[in-house]
């Protein structure tokens, strides 16, 4: 489900970009580089203007892994 503009202000925006940034170390320290995928550079924008929380972004993520896992075997 889709929530229409989930509106940030200024300190959540600022949170929410750190917690990318955090979150794209974690990552990279695992040897993948998140930023390195459209679909979730994508998801991420998404997030930062309001249009989906994180959590939506993160179920979309997850259907899309899944989905290219089922894809590929």
């Amino acid at each position: 489900m889709i929530t229409p503009e989930v509106s940030m202000d200024r300190k959540q925006l600022e949170e929410a970009s750190e917690a990318f940034r955090q979150s794209e170390a974690s990552v990279r320290l695992e040897g993948i580089d998140p930023t390195a995928d459209p679909r979730y550079l994508a998801l991420k924008a998404r997030v930062l203007a309001g249009e989906i929380t994180s959590e939506e972004a993160a179920d979309i993520l997850v259907a899309q892994h899944i989905q290219t896992q089922t894809t590929a075997a």
